[in-house]
């Protein structure tokens, strides 16, 4: 195309994307658990890929990875085709390099997501399945210590639904999966880089998207060159020690050279253009999401049946969605709230162990400990759920939340 024909391409995207992303919500409409968060400049970052040719992954991935790992104050990152990929590559790789063993055990939260908990299995790790706290709802970090045997290698809390885990546990490999925690904070530093390898989901409906995605970063150089293979059919094509793999099996043509038993969970490179540029807007929408968790949290303490999670000392909270738990029957609540507009969901997969999954997890012969009770695990799983949030919202959208939940408390 000449310059002018990307000036005109330039205007007519422009046009028919006018006001996108959003970045004001009308609260009078309700509330959505997400809305459009991107707009021209994501789609012409996609566009140049395809215009070009260069569609699947290549230098607009390894940018992404690059920039995405710097922003989390990591050196490594890789990145694959959703968060729950990110998961199940980061525990192969583990495998993969030595620093797990098929059934080493692994500490969990109860409540999560599906996808936090079935990659242990399918790695063929143990899950032990550790209530939640009751403030947080992540991760009980007494009762995960307690839980630690002489099979325990490493612990995979869930900083969920932005709020910040603890991730203090010595002696263990720390997974983190803050799928749903892009720019929480704990101690001064991003959540992402504290722990030995931290997962990032890039879903429609996060905090930024790639439309489906994820990431895993790291410091262990080790750990991401297993993770490039595996992720791309055992292939030694994205390793740092390419050269090396290579001089050591001249018999093999090195164009397929494969050195792990590996999937093909790969990005394309549109996904990694429009990463990019949603990057540049993250800082200024958690920032937002932040202070819509704090007001809604004020707005609602102290009303009578209703719970809410304020942002912990020492956090920062990510703003994904705003948690509750009701006192008794959740389901009148979360009726009057979407007959206002105001969407609803279950916090997460809630208690995993009640899912018929698990159940089937059991039946097929998956090795499973659960060390102690799950009663907080079960009150969220019975009386909990969830509103959205956005960078979009307001305080108005508190205050058509606080109206709704006040109403029917009273």
């Amino acid at each position: 195309m000449t310059p002018l024909d990307r000036d005109t391409l330039r205007r007519i995207v422009h046009a028919e994307m006018p006001n996108l992303p959003t970045e004001s919500h009308d609260a009078s409409t309700g509330m959505p658990l997400t809305v459009v968060g991107f707009g021209p400049e994501e789609v012409l970052a996609a566009l140049d890929c395809m215009l070009t040719t260069r569609v699947t992954m290549g230098a607009e991935v390894r940018a992404f990875e690059a920039e995405w790992a710097a922003w989390c104050g990591r050196s490594q990152g890789v990145m694959v085709n959703s968060g729950s990929s990110a998961n199940l590559l980061m525990l192969e790789g583990l495998v993969e390099i030595g620093r797990l063993k098929r059934g080493d055990e692994v500490l969990v939260p109860a409540v999560g997501w599906s996808t936090t908990l079935f990659p242990i299995v399918q790695a063929g790790l143990v899950p032990v399945i550790v209530d939640v706290h009751p403030r947080s709802l992540c991760l009980d970090p007494v009762a995960a210590r307690a839980a630690v045997t002489s099979r325990t290698k490493a612990v995979m809390p869930v900083h969920l639904l932005g709020q910040a885990a603890d991730c203090d546990y010595d002696g263990l490999i720390v997974l983190e999966d803050a799928c749903a925690a892009h720019g929480a904070m704990q101690g001064g530093r991003r959540i992402g880089s504290l722990g030995d390898a931290a997962t990032f989901s890039f879903f429609f409906s996060h905090h930024i998207t790639t439309v489906e995605g994820g990431i895993i970063v790291t410091d262990d150089p080790l750990l991401a060159d297993a993770m490039r293979s595996l992720r791309a059919h055992g292939w030694v094509r994205e390793r740092s020690d390419r050269a090396e793999l290579i001089a050591r099996n001249p018999d093999i043509d090195s164009r397929f050279l494969f050195v792990s038993a590996g999937y093909n969970l790969r990005p394309t490179d549109m996904a990694g253009a429009f990463g990019r540029v949603q990057l540049r807007r993250l800082d200024a929408w958690v920032a937002r999401r932040r202070a819509n968790h704090a007001e809604w949290c004020a707005a609602l303490a102290g009303t009578p049946g209703v719970s809410v999670f304020p942002e912990l000392p020492g956090t920062g909270h990510a703003g994904f969605a705003f948690a509750m738990l009701v006192d008794g029957e959740r389901r009148p609540l979360m009726q009057r709230l979407e007959a206002a507009g105001i969407e609803t969901r279950p916090i997460s997969g809630s208690n995993l162990v009640r899912q018929p999954a698990f159940q089937r997890l059991l039946e097929q012969g998956a090795e499973v400990r659960i060390p102690g009770p799950l009663v907080v695990a079960d009150s969220v799983h019975e009386r909990g759920f969830f509103v959205g949030n956005s960078h979009a919202f307001g305080p108005e959208h508190g205050r058509r939340l606080a109206e709704v939940v006040k109403a029917w408390s009273s």
